[in-house]
């Protein structure tokens, strides 16, 4: 008959395994739970802080929604770049707008989007307008974009007067255009060529700076129009305008492009008043006619200029200038333009007007006006009081 002590130890040998197994699972339990709050706890980091107007239950209902698939809101669908122009109507719910961005292709599930939306707060901040979108962009990232709408077009000023520099400027400084500004001052400078053929370019030496063929108008862009883009159209524009009767009108004069495009880039400086114009290109071509300097202020100041004031005051005496473009020590045209002329200047140029002056100076009502003389005694007497 067994003892006490044999059926103790026989319950002990069949219970062994039992609580081996039972060990065992609670171990794996406890990975489990680990892993899984070491993966929520990734996943929230990855999703980030919520919208401040989101509660605390709310907050941690998506989050729990959310985790499982965070790492798909933070990859991007393709390498591919390329645009796709979306347009939220104004009105039009987020959770429209989130089917529309999933049947693009742009995110893998609207629904996802959707709460990763309202998470963040983009669904309450969401705009109407134009987006620029691609596959390259990750989820989170294109639900981040539809809180800054961008215009449908994007306007640009080129002003009459500008030197190159200061149109680089303008435009690199658009927020909605994808300027480069060292390659686009590559290709004003003739380090590397323009997006396109022009016909003006015909008429310049080889790699010529394109100071002056810059030429001023407004422009409508779409958004995200890169440096060639923009630069090509400001070039055509130039061809479209000039490279027909006006330059065979200048050509009639005896003048060639450059010769053109750079006494009217001088003109351009020194006129206020359109009607004047004319009048200040004739005094320029007197003054080359019988061999005198131009002495020209803004040449001076091109010369003197730099990226912190492209327009200097002067303050010295201009002949103290050593500079090729100095036209008050250097006779004739300087050895190119010094800004970029409107249209009105270079027809005036072209068409200037009949007169005999050879000076002019600013009237000293400062009404933008001029008095032009023939004589030099004349004109010292034009001087202000």
């Amino acid at each position: 008959m067994p003892t006490l002590t044999t059926r103790t130890q026989s319950r002990r040998k069949r219970l062994w395994p039992w609580l081996l197994a039972y060990a065992l699972l609670l171990g794996a339990a406890a990975v489990f739970v680990y892993m899984a709050a070491a993966n929520f706890s990734a996943a929230v980091v990855k999703l980030g802080a919520p919208g401040p107007r989101l509660g605390a239950v709310q907050a941690l209902w998506l989050r729990i929604a959310l985790a499982p698939a965070a790492d798909q809101l933070f990859a991007a669908s393709s390498p591919d770049t390329a645009g796709i122009s979306l347009i939220v109507e104004s009105g039009e719910l987020p959770a429209a707008v989130a089917k529309r961005i999933a049947a693009l292709g742009l995110a893998p599930d609207a629904q996802l989007l959707l709460r990763f939306m309202i998470y963040k707060g983009y669904d309450e901040q969401m705009q109407a307008g134009y987006f620029k979108l691609s596959h390259s962009m990750p989820p989170a990232e294109i639900a981040a974009a539809l809180v800054n709408a961008m215009p449908s077009e994007v306007r640009v000023r080129i002003w009459a007067g500008w030197r190159a520099g200061q149109v680089v400027a303008s435009l690199a400084a658009q927020p909605h255009l994808q300027i480069d500004p060292s390659a686009l001052l590559r290709m004003i400078d003739g380090r590397e060529p323009p997006p396109g053929d022009y016909l003006f370019r015909n008429m310049l030496a080889p790699n010529s700076n394109l100071e002056g063929y810059l030429f001023p108008s407004d422009y409508v862009f779409e958004p995200g129009a890169n440096t060639n883009v923009v630069l090509n159209a400001i070039l055509q524009r130039f061809d479209d305008e000039v490279m027909g009767t006006l330059r065979a009108e200048a050509a009639a004069r005896g003048f060639d492009l450059p010769q053109l495009v750079t006494l009217a880039s001088i003109v351009e400086r020194e006129a206020m008043l359109d009607e004047e114009r004319p009048l200040i290109a004739r005094v320029f071509l007197n003054r080359l006619a019988q061999g005198m300097p131009l002495m020209a202020d803004p040449t001076t100041q091109y010369a003197l200029a730099g990226p912190a004031d492209w327009w200097p005051k002067l303050t010295l005496d201009p002949r103290t200038v050593d500079h090729p473009y100095n036209t008050y020590v250097i006779p004739g045209l300087p050895p190119g333009p010094i800004a970029n002329p409107s249209l009105r200047s270079m027809q005036a140029v072209a068409n200037p007007a009949d007169s005999n002056a050879l000076y002019f100076r600013a009237a000293c009502e400062k009404n933008g006006r001029h008095k032009f003389s023939v004589t030099y005694e004349e004109h010292l007497a034009y001087a202000c009081p």
